[in-house]
């Protein structure tokens, strides 16, 4: 009889253990998931004292394709187009009539606003690694206006103004924060690169991440 209770509770702590490692793994599994999960896209109306206007391209549209993703960089942009009135209104407003064939980004930000034309959640093609590449992929595309008439140091100012609240937003550090340059290797953001500033603007949406991260306690 003994031995047989002996067997008996052998055989019940061999489920518990089967029982355990099942649990594990579906936690496992669970923060696999929600890791890998699509994230959720904002809609800001302001950040951080700059207008955001949406006027979202057409869904369906080439520069829309609409898959959703994870969110995992902000990607620096300019937009390489001095005509005076290219300003954002202007990217924006192209950008909601379907663009100009695949390419498409998120935000165009110049000197006084930011015009928001793809959800953030939603795939753009905009870092020149092709369909499956990471930049494209998990990436915010965020264009700098370069325009004559436009004032590029409050356009820098105001994109890391964007660029930190999004990195609040989303939970972003500043070594996520990256240019055209890293995905593609094209000289973009030009001016910020010829000019050795994307360490000072990096580090400038640091300091507005942690002001809209105060905004919110």
């Amino acid at each position: 009889m003994a031995q047989k209770r002996r067997r008996k509770r052998r055989k019940g702590k061999g489920c518990g253990l089967l029982l355990g490692v099942v649990l594990v793994a579906g936690v496992a599994f669970g923060a696999w998931k929600l890791l890998s999960a699509p994230t959720e896209g904002l809609y800001p109306e302001d950040v951080l004292g700059v207008p955001v206007y949406t006027q979202l391209a057409p869904e369906g549209a080439q520069n829309r394709p609409g898959t959703k993703r994870e969110i995992r960089y902000i990607v620096i942009h300019e937009t390489g187009n001095i005509a005076a009135g290219a300003d954002a209104a202007a990217h924006g407003q192209l950008e909601a009539k379907g663009g100009e064939g695949t390419t498409g980004w998120h935000y165009t930000v110049d000197d006084a606003e930011v015009w928001h034309s793809i959800p953030d959640d939603e795939v753009a093609y905009h870092a020149g690694d092709g369909a499956e590449g990471d930049g494209n992929l998990h990436g915010i595309g965020v264009e700098l206006c370069v325009n004559a008439d436009g004032d590029f140091e409050k356009t820098f100012d105001n994109a890391a103004r964007l660029t930190g609240w999004l990195m609040n937003a989303y939970d972003l550090s500043a070594d996520q924060v990256k240019e055209h340059y890293d995905f593609s290797g094209k000289n973009c953001p030009q001016t910020i690169r010829e000019n050795g500033r994307m360490e000072e603007f990096a580090a400038l949406a640091e300091q507005y991440a942690q002001q809209a991260k105060e905004q919110e306690d």
